[in-house]
């Protein structure tokens, strides 16, 4: 019979550093308030037994439930799986847990149901990856009860903490390229009207083509959103001379309309992708993008829904998004 494996307990970390487990405790979960010999006995303890402590001890201790709420959408998509994941990390490194809803749409009732699950849960703030303006308003919500840091564009409330990589800027200096390398007809194969990412980026587009603005036609995220696309445009203006895609998955379908087409790209037509997906660089023709900081983003709201936590008041990061130069650039 295999002989039992005995889990070290608080009260055996408290035998071996000579201390009270009232005193193990603060260690664990105040430490500040603790003398400096005493922490320093206790942690040594700590190491030598193995000893983890256990969550749920802990969340009895602190009246948290050490789990954080995070809602994100289409797990498929490239950005929020990133920015869940960077989340995900930072929360364990603190010692809590995620709670992850994702939800299909922004309908009423989805995301009334992902509030709800999350209040049921009791988790100890929330993070809004949001998409739109109906999530960025269930943010809102949200913080009526609980500390809340949101993802995204738009127009966020007073008293709310943001995280968010630069749209405008990162679409800005893609077009910009575009414009130094001569384009005089830039159009945009945009993304859903109804994402605030998506709007984003045609403010950014729109400001640096200046007089070289060819026409927009909103595609969506896809491949074959930016396929039919190509069409769409060259209807509207035979004479363009580069496309700036919503992203990457929309640029990979617009270059392979394009070849279809017989243009050559980047010789008539230059393309320039979006988010920096790993294919971007290994297509027929290497595409050009613009990198987002999505672990970054990610992290960077984690630390401000814990500054929430902690009382310290809202705040705001923008995060800077960097040109990829490559052959689709010409």
């Amino acid at each position: 019979m295999p002989r039992a494996h005995h889990k070290p307990s608080i009260r055996d970390v408290a035998t071996r550093a000579g201390v009270s487990h009232q005193t193990v405790s603060r260690v664990l979960n105040d430490p500040d308030k603790v003398r400096a010999e005493t922490l320093e006995r206790v942690q040594q303890a700590i190491a030598e037994l193995r000893y983890r402590p256990s969550k749920a001890a802990r969340s009895l201790a602190t009246n948290d439930s050490m789990t954080i709420g995070v809602i994100s959408v289409h797990a498929a998509l490239f950005g929020p799986s990133q920015m869940t994941l960077a989340i995900d990390e930072g929360a364990r490194e603190r010692g809590y847990a995620t709670a992850t809803v994702t939800v299909r749409d922004d309908s009423p009732d989805s995301l009334r149901a992902a509030r709800e699950h999350l209040l049921s849960l009791g988790v100890d703030g929330v993070v809004v990856i949001a998409w739109s303006q109906p999530v960025l308003d269930l943010a809102a919500r949200f913080a009526r009860d609980l500390p809340v840091c949101a993802v995204g564009e738009g127009d966020v409330p007073a008293g709310l903490a943001r995280a968010r990589g630069d749209q405008v800027g990162g679409a800005r200096r893609a077009v910009e390229h575009l414009r130094a390398t001569g384009r005089s007809r830039i159009a945009h194969l945009a993304g859903p009207i109804d994402w605030l990412e998506a709007t984003a980026r045609v403010d950014g587009w729109r400001d640096a083509a200046g007089d070289a603005r060819g026409p927009q036609v909103v595609a969506g995220w896809a491949p074959e959103d930016g396929f039919r696309g190509v069409d769409e445009l060259l209807a509207l203006d035979p004479e363009i001379d580069a496309i700036f895609a919503a992203n990457d998955h929309v640029a990979a379908g617009a270059l392979k309309r394009l070849v279809e087409l017989g243009r050559r790209v980047p010789q008539d037509i230059a393309v320039i992708g979006y988010d920096d997906i790993e294919v971007a660089a290994y297509l027929t023709v290497p595409l050009a993008s613009v990198r987002q900081p999505f672990a970054e983003v990610g992290s960077a709201a984690v630390d401000l829904l814990f500054r929430a936590m902690r009382g310290e008041g809202e705040e705001s990061r923008l995060l800077p998004s960097s040109f990829v130069w490559r052959e689709s650039a010409g």
